[in-house]
């Protein structure tokens, strides 16, 4: 009987060290707390998590929280619009709780929602752009070689970590008697999307244009091989939207070429994409007709607060109108959270739009943008919510910092010294 106690208290001083020495450690240096945020986003899995007095923390969940903690005394912020309606939003849903809301709903969109996005507005600003972006796109590459490496073998080694078998997120999907790449995300929509998003940040990479089109192609290959369609319509805005918005970023040659790769990839992945869903049948179809059940949904959302509809089993399940999955996550945050934050959060999405094609987007603003379909046919489920919300904290900073450009050479522009300048917010 003495041994657990001893057992509990041991494994505490050793997360309270481990927490303190990362915490030493980011205080020095910001851009590990950037590197390690970015590997755990990558290849922490969801199922291995710490429940601290119900709370269910993720080892991403802890790295944010520590790398918040620890880089945001070194930073200046300036308040922004879109930061005025992202706490509006967060504020509706936490008064929710006033109108029959659930506390584990709150929870969720503090977690997976609002504290990525507070680390994305401090990430770029501590370290500068140039190194989010390198970052996130060597990590990137690296998830989608082992998404390909996952897809030949048919081996996730994700799953294969001791003590998660049978949670929620190990079982592997398949789709055409094929296995979907899933990697580290539990779910091959989540990494197919969050693939997606990294596809913004390796187009404006400063690599030399060979390991550019290299990198491309292999987050390309793997996002195909997720067998999510959404990843792929993701993929070709991302290319659609730098292409024809981020001149600023990408030079004329660069973008001819990412036109022509992709076309030339698109030419030789739609054979093997249509035989896959022939294969797949009434499973595919379904899952289309299925969407498109939930539309009535929406006349079920309350103002503020948890829906009418919704339901709970004896196993703590939550339904809505008869369905437990709700895969939109539009959908799913009016019938959890009400229309008024569903209204603010569109509102949200609709400046981005407008800053992306008035030209004065930046990469991180062209990938949210590419992400509206999946925001209305899936969830935001495992990983992909924090990295969303990440780079839409990004992307918030980036329009807020000082811009230089080198006229003489038509050059990209580049930061102003990040940790140190932040001019006006967002108008």
């Amino acid at each position: 009987m003495v041994g657990d106690p001893l057992r509990l208290l041991a494994l505490l001083l050793i997360g309270l060290n481990v927490l303190l020495a990362l915490w030493l450690l980011f205080r020095r240096d910001a851009r590990w707390a950037v590197v390690l945020w970015t590997i755990a986003l990558f290849f922490a899995p969801v199922y291995v998590n710490v429940s601290l007095q119900g709370i269910a923390l993720t080892v991403l969940d802890v790295v944010t929280i520590v790398a918040i903690v620890g880089c945001w005394p070194s930073v200046r912020l300036r308040w922004s619009v879109v930061d005025t309606l992202a706490f509006a939003a967060f504020g509706a849903i936490v008064v929710g709780l006033l109108f029959g809301g659930v506390w584990g709903h709150v929870q969720y969109t503090v977690f997976s929602w609002l504290l990525p996005y507070i680390w994305g507005r401090i990430a770029i600003a501590a370290v500068g752009s140039d190194f989010v972006v390198s970052c996130i796109s060597v990590i990137a590459v690296v998830a989608a070689a082992l998404a390909i490496v996952e897809f030949t073998t048919g081996v996730n080694i994700f799953v294969l970590i001791p003590g998660v078998q049978g949670a929620m997120w190990t079982n592997l999907q398949y789709r055409g008697g094929l296995l979907r790449a899933e990697g580290a995300f539990g779910h091959s929509i989540s990494l197919g999307s969050s693939l997606a998003i990294s596809s913004a940040f390796v187009l404006v990479t400063t690599w030399r244009w060979w390991w550019k089109a290299g990198a491309l192609a292999i987050v390309t290959t793997a996002i195909v091989m997720t067998l999510s369609r959404i990843g792929l319509v993701g993929l070709l805005l991302v290319i659609a939207l730098s292409v024809v918005f981020l001149g600023r970023y990408i030079r004329i040659g660069q973008r001819v070429a990412a036109v022509g790769l992709s076309l030339v990839a698109l030419v030789a992945a739609v054979p093997f994409i249509s035989t896959v869903f022939d294969d797949a049948g009434d499973e595919a179809a379904g899952s289309a007709e299925y969407r498109a059940d939930l539309l009535p949904l929406i006349g079920d959302m309350n103002a503020i607060g948890v829906s009418d509809a919704r339901r709970v089993d004896a196993t703590g399940v939550d339904y809505f109108g008869g369905f437990q999955s709700i895969d939109s996550a539009l959908i799913l945050t009016g019938l959890r959270h009400g229309i008024v934050p569903l209204a603010i959060l569109m509102l949200m999405l609709a400046v981005c739009v407008w800053v992306v094609v008035t030209g004065r987007g930046s990469p991180a603003a062209v990938a949210i943008v590419s992400q509206i379909p999946a925001l209305a046919t899936v969830a935001l489920i495992t990983q992909y919510a924090p990295f969303l919300w990440f780079v839409a904290g990004i992307a918030v900073s980036s329009y807020s910092l000082a811009w230089r450009r080198d006229g003489a050479h038509g050059e990209a522009p580049v930061l102003d010294d990040a940790r140190h300048t932040l001019l006006k917010g967002a108008t």
